[in-house]
């Protein structure tokens, strides 16, 4: 438990200062990674094991979240966990790969999500996910006229113009 809590807070000390360091880029980078790795893992684990959401956030989530957890969300967690996945998945493309608002909208999508979650309590490494939130919140300050990977690309080329990540 204290090593899913120490990770948690390293993975949200390192996506706040990419998103304020290098917001174009890294930044972009890791809260698209974060988004698609956890996309990927609830996607398996809602096909392969439902019950672990049942039995892992439920006792540790808020009054009304364990309510609901335990009553109809556990009748079904695939049911509820795969369309989550699916807008994890969303989220991390949009971040990854768009540009202006859709990029815009992946990054509220993403604030939206950790916001959220806060209700599973420490199920969900409470409050490393209100820190992760800084880095989204971070990127939506800044416009983007181009995906993450184009800063990347053009930081490898000699007389690119500006530097990549500004």
């Amino acid at each position: 438990m204290l090593t899913g809590y120490f990770f948690s807070f390293i993975l949200a000390a390192v996506m706040v200062a990419a998103c304020a360091r290098w917001p174009h880029t890294v930044g972009r980078l890791v809260v698209a990674a974060v988004f698609l790795i956890a996309s990927i893992i609830n996607l398996t684990l809602a096909l392969v094991a439902p019950r672990l959401y049942v039995e892992g956030f439920g006792p540790m989530a808020v009054p009304l979240f364990q309510s609901f957890i335990e009553g109809p969300f556990a009748a079904n967690p695939a049911l509820f966990v795969l369309p989550i996945a699916l807008g994890q998945l969303l989220c991390g493309l949009a971040v990854l790969f768009g540009r202006g608002r859709v990029a815009r909208l992946g990054l509220v999508g993403c604030l939206v999500f950790l916001v959220a979650i806060t209700g599973l309590g420490v199920g969900c490494a409470f409050p490393a996910n209100l820190a992760m939130a800084i880095g989204p919140a971070l990127l939506l300050g800044h416009r983007f006229a181009h995906g993450a990977l184009y800063g990347l690309h053009r930081k490898h080329h000699a007389g690119a113009g500006l530097p990549a990540g500004r």
